[in-house]
This record gives C-alpha cells, structure tokens and sequence, in this order.
C-alpha cells in the first residue's frame, strides 16, 4: 500500500471515529415510566426521577390534558447531559 493509500484510510477511519460518538451517544432505548404529569412538560417517578417530555403528538396531548393525574407511558429515552427526556408513542392515564 503506498503512503498516499495509507494516509487516505486513517482519514476516512478517523472520520467514522469522529461522526459515529454522537450517533452512539443519542441511542435510544425503549422504556416504560410511571409517574405524575406536572405543568412543566415533564413526568416525575415515585423516586423523584424527573423525565422532559418530547414535543410530539402523544407527548402534547398527555401534558395538555392530563396535568396532575398520574400515567403510565411508553416510549424512548434518550440521556441530554443533565437531563432524560421521553419520547411518548403510548399511555395511559392509571385511576386510583
């Protein structure tokens, strides 16, 4: 392999180094939380685990409509430095 060769796979290495960490970093894994709606956008555990909750349509509606009630919600959690935010694909409002 000659130096020009060699040279072009350690740039093309390091790219892939350097482009796939935030990829890695923003997986997503599925999850399900149960915890209070506050008016913050945010759904609280009984351990006091805070989780922001994504803008998305079944995000929104569970925050405008369910303020205060406690639910049971699925979706993906992804880690933004000091916060976890979710992203809500289902829940369901849990009545005591």
């Amino acid at each position: 392999m000659t130096r020009a060769a060699k040279k072009m796979v350690m740039v093309w290495v390091a790219m892939a180094m350097i482009l796939g960490v935030p990829f890695s970093a923003m997986a997503a894994e599925s999850v399900t939380i149960t915890g209070e709606v506050n008016d913050s956008y945010q759904i609280v555990d009984a351990s006091g685990q805070v989780y922001e909750i994504a803008d998305t349509t079944p995000g929104n509606d569970l925050v405008e409509n369910h303020i205060g009630e406690k639910a049971k919600v699925t979706g993906t959690l992804e880690q933004d430095q000091d916060s976890k935010i979710i992203t809500v694909t289902a829940f369901q409002i849990i009545t005591e």
